[in-house]
């Protein structure tokens, strides 16, 4: 373990007096605390532009900018909100700590410092952000698993539910269709275990067990869950994949929430009678798969944010087609858990323009022997 790893937290001390902030600089950094500094409030808010502490201290009487009107523009940054704040006040000036805390203040010191107060205090409060972080950290991966069962189930089920319709208008086409149902049901099953299996992967129970499998029979089984909807729109698909490339994943979390993702989203974003590309190039030990969708691309705010499951980055689609924002990070996170990469181009569609879309490109690994990995990286 690193000693920055071994850091209990990092804290931010604004103050106008130099002497305070050495006082306490030292008595935090002898205690393993990381420690940065601003000498006043707008210097504190550029230093939070940057960098995001675990806990600011706060001194309340500074020139042109008081720690009030510090604390009401931290607050008002959604990056920095949840930040914890504890004012540094004089004894006679805690009369007016009513006022900070109904700022968003947390707790406050009074000065002089008294050494135990203030290390029971910044430990405290730390201690409760980190566990706030610990929370919402499993409330976005039990999204992600409503995902799963929300998003990538419907596939299969449609599948069975076209195939059914198909079958009420010629009756004798079931013997042909039969086979699919068996496929899709049986993948519907697989992704019912494969979120048992995400659960436990998160509480460090199992492993991911990751095998050999050609990409192009993944391929065909995808799209014949999604056949449905590549029609609706009148889209082709044109795949250009080798038939001996084989490539190590989880089967059923590559084909119904990699492939699955990333073709529907290919078909959401494109428009009616387009074509999306399969293409594939070999490398050593990995090869890089493409999607390559000729649709209306992606804002470049939205591809900075397209894998941060805390930012909103779902749209409609072509067709009004809604979405959850939630499919591409659980992509990136398979994909990585495999021992691949997910890299994104996008071209936004402007005014009278024809170069635009999006291409996707994974690097997944070539191995033949079977692998594990031992989870899932959140």
């Amino acid at each position: 373990m690193t000693e920055e790893d071994d850091k209990k937290g990092s804290v931010l001390i604004v103050d106008d007096i130099k002497k305070n902030i050495q006082i306490l600089a030292e008595i935090l950094n002898s205690h393993n605390y990381e420690i940065i500094t601003a000498s006043n409030g707008f210097e504190a808010l550029k230093i939070l532009e940057r960098s995001k502490p675990d806990l600011i201290l706060l001194d309340i009487m500074m020139p042109k900018m008081d720690g009030y009107e510090t604390c009401v523009k931290i607050k008002e940054n959604k990056e920095m909100k949840d930040v914890p704040v504890i004012f540094l006040t004089a004894i006679n000036e805690t009369k007016n700590l009513l006022k900070g805390f109904e700022l968003g203040a947390v707790d406050y010191i009074t000065k002089p410092f008294k050494v135990p107060e203030l290390l029971a205090r910044v430990s405290t409060h730390i201690e409760l952000k980190k566990n706030r972080d610990k929370v919402a950290k499993l409330s976005r991966e039990r999204k992600e698993l409503i995902h799963v069962l929300c998003h990538d189930l419907i596939n299969p089920i449609c599948s069975v539910s076209t195939i059914l319709q198909i079958e009420k208008e010629s009756p004798n086409i079931f013997n042909e269709l039969k086979d699919q149902i068996e496929i899709s049901m049986n993948n519907s099953l697989e992704m019912l275990k494969l979120v048992r299996m995400i659960m436990a992967l998160e509480d460090g129970k199992t492993k991911l067990h990751l095998s050999s499998y050609n990409l192009k029979n993944l391929i065909v089984e995808s799209y014949n869950m999604l056949r449905n909807r590549f029609q609706e729109k009148k889209i082709f698909l044109e795949i250009s994949i080798d038939d001996n490339i084989d490539v190590v994943v989880e089967k059923t979390s590559f084909i119904n929430s990699v492939l699955n993702n990333l073709l529907t989203n290919a078909i959401k974003f494109s428009s009616n009678g387009s074509t999306i590309e399969l293409k594939s190039f070999l490398e050593e030990n990995t090869v890089s798969f493409a999607i390559i969708d000729h649709g209306i691309g992606m804002p470049l705010n939205l591809l900075e944010n397209l894998f941060n499951v805390e930012k909103v980055t779902s749209r409609a689609g072509t067709n009004g087609e809604p979405g959850t924002g939630y499919g591409m990070p659980l992509v990136k996170k398979f994909v990585e858990a495999y021992g691949g990469s997910i890299k994104v181009n996008s071209r936004e569609q402007k005014s009278l323009s024809d170069n635009h879309g999006t291409e996707i490109i994974l690097n997944l690994p070539l191995k033949q022997v079977e692998m594990q990995t031992e989870g899932i990286k959140t």
